[in-house]
């Protein structure tokens, strides 16, 4: 699992022009274990999740805290 904390052009790229999910914040760029890549959000419950074309995937929450620390 990568994380970057890169956001230029990320959100349009991986999200499109939707806006995020309400109180949501977006901390970069993830590309999992298994190749997935999008948006890394937290949200606004302070779970992590992969964003992608508009679409939320539940991360593995201790996995993410872990890799921000190091990222």
């Amino acid at each position: 699992m990568r994380i970057s904390k890169l956001r230029n052009m990320s959100k349009s790229l991986f999200w499109g022009d939707r806006p995020l999910p309400e109180d949501s914040e977006m901390k970069g760029v993830i590309e999992t274990d298994t190749g997935r890549t999008g948006i890394l959000l937290k949200l606004k419950n302070g779970m992590y999740v992969l964003g992608t074309a508009g679409t939320l995937t539940k991360l593995n929450q201790e996995k993410i805290r872990h890799k921000l620390k190091e990222a």
